[in-house]
């Protein structure tokens, strides 16, 4: 029940009360079922995300990294949930400005995904933009060139030309060009 106020509140954009009902929601989990169940994870989750909302990424850190840690330890490395868990830590380092701590955890993320859903599925496609973009973001502008080509052949097979994520994805690797000196 406070799961589901919480997001009703989310969807009106009331954060601040969601912040509470989360924290109340977890502390209910961790005394019910455990500190490790899943169900308690992810409310953990869940208020870390609100927290990263708030914009309390270094808050949502410990938080993040704490489900990350259990969940691989309960459900496994390749687990959807571990997942999310992985993609979720890594986006909070990425919003810290961490990209070099981000990375890797991608790059995991990205295996464990085409290892099990394939390199041509939306969530592999998905995490080779957000690579693309740590890549930039590293100065890394060779190999975010070489992610964002992947991505934009993907997305224009998958979505076509004209969705909006495959011209945000054109436009990005446009500036990418641009930065490398290659623009036309």
């Amino acid at each position: 029940v406070l799961g589901s106020l919480a997001a009703t509140l989310e969807a009106e954009g009331r954060h601040g009360e969601v912040e509470v009902l989360e924290r109340r929601r977890l502390e209910v989990a961790e005394t019910v079922l455990g500190p490790e169940h899943p169900e308690t994870l992810v409310a953990l989750g869940d208020l870390a995300t609100t927290l990263g909302e708030l914009h309390r990424h270094a808050e949502a850190e410990p938080m993040e990294r704490r489900r990350l840690e259990a969940s691989e330890r309960v459900l496994g490395a390749e687990h959807p949930s571990t997942l999310v868990a992985l993609g979720n830590l890594a986006a909070t380092l990425g919003e810290l400005d961490r990209p070099g701590e981000a990375e890797p955890l991608e790059r995991r993320r990205l295996q464990a995904i085409e290892d099990t859903l394939g390199p041509d599925s939306e969530a592999a496609i998905s995490t080779v933009w957000r690579l693309a973009l740590l890549a930039r973001d590293l100065g890394r502008l060779p190999r975010a060139e070489k992610l964002l080509r992947r991505c934009l052949t993907s997305r224009e097979a998958m979505l076509g030309r004209e969705h909006p994520d495959t011209l945000a994805n054109l436009q990005m690797l446009s500036q990418v060009l641009k930065e490398l000196g290659r623009s036309k």
